[in-house]
Parts: structure tokens; C-alpha cells; sequence
């Protein structure tokens, strides 16, 4: 995990992201999810340390992005996601972009971390989002798998602004807590 770490300080020009799951469930957002379901109000300084990360990246000229697949019924904890996470990090310089399910490329893809578009990273998870192993996979197919499913992910998907806007347009469900 910690040469996994190291590859988003390290990376030279990209660090892309395909997001395949409605949920993930991680140990150390526990506390942060049951604050968001309780409708606390939303820290102002949440998620901080990783979008110092990312200005600091894309001050640098680097792109970070990521492609979520996601349905026309969010769940309460990609509604989550988004408030927590997504909103503080496309504002720091990540480009954040959602594919609906019906819209997915049919193409090999996996949750999967590409840097430079030559280091491929999947990741592996229960149906229930919780991380089995992460794999760094040096195998030349699976990395032209990878950079093929990034540019399809990435030409078909919609910004965040977008997301945003259908939700309070009412065009997508948001299912209350």
C-alpha cells in the first residue's frame, strides 16, 4: 500500500481513475459517512490534505481525473461521495466525470488506477465495496486494456457540473437518507 501511495505524488503527467461501484465500503470513512447520513453540516476543511495534493499536481501541470459509473438512482453513499469527496476535489483541479451504467463501453475494465498511461493499478473489491487487493499489473494487454477503457470511459462520460445540475433539476433520483 505504500508504494501505491507513493504513485500520486510521484506520477509525471496523469493519474486517471475508473470507478465501477455504487458503494465502497471503507473502515476509514465509517465515522465520516454516519456524520453526512445525520446531515451534520459538512466540514469546511474535510478532505483537505488530499486536495493540497491535487492543486499541488495540477499546478504542476499533471491531470487527475476519474470516470464513475453510476445509475439514474443514486445511493445515499455516492450522494456522499460527492458532497465529502468529489465536490472538494474538482474544485482543488481533479476533473471528476460519471457514465451511466446503460452507457459503459463494452470493454474490458475493472476499478483500475492508470499513472502516466503506463502503470496500471486494479483494484478488487466484494460486492459489497470492500477492498480485496490491490494489483499492480505489468502485463502488456492488460495496460492497452486499461488506456482503451480510460479514453471510451472518458469520451462517453459527463462532468460533475453536469451531475450537479441534473440533481437539482430533479432529473436523477437521490434517494433520501
Amino acid at each position: 500500500m505504500d508504494q501505491f501511495g507513493k504513485l500520486f505524488v510521484e506520477f509525471k503527467k496523469s493519474a486517471t481513475r475508473i470507478e465501477t461501484l455504487p458503494v465502497y465500503t471503507v473502515e476509514e470513512e465509517r465515522e465520516q459517512f454516519e456524520h453526512y447520513l445525520a446531515g451534520k453540516p459538512l466540514p469546511a476543511d474535510r478532505n483537505e490534505e488530499w486536495a493540497d495534493n491535487i492543486r499541488a499536481c495540477v499546478a504542476d501541470g499533471k491531470y487527475m481525473g476519474r470516470v464513475h459509473i453510476i445509475d439514474h438512482v443514486l445511493t445515499p453513499y455516492l450522494q456522499f461521495e460527492i458532497d465529502w469527496y468529489y465536490a472538494v476535489n474538482g474544485s482543488a483541479g481533479e476533473d471528476i466525470r460519471f457514465i451511466y451504467r446503460e452507457d459503459v463501453p463494452d470493454l474490458v475494465y475493472t476499478d483500475t488506477w492508470l499513472f502516466d498511461d503506463t502503470t496500471v493499478i486494479d483494484l478488487s473489491y466484494t460486492d459489497e465495496g470492500e477492498l480485496l487487493y490491490v494489483n499492480q499489473n505489468d502485463d502488456p494487454e492488460r495496460l492497452e486494456q486499461a488506456r482503451t477503457a480510460w479514453r471510451e470511459f472518458h469520451a462517453r462520460s459527463f462532468p460533475l457540473a453536469q451531475l450537479l445540475a441534473d440533481i437539482r433539476g430533479n432529473e436523477l433520483s437521490i434517494p433520501r437518507h
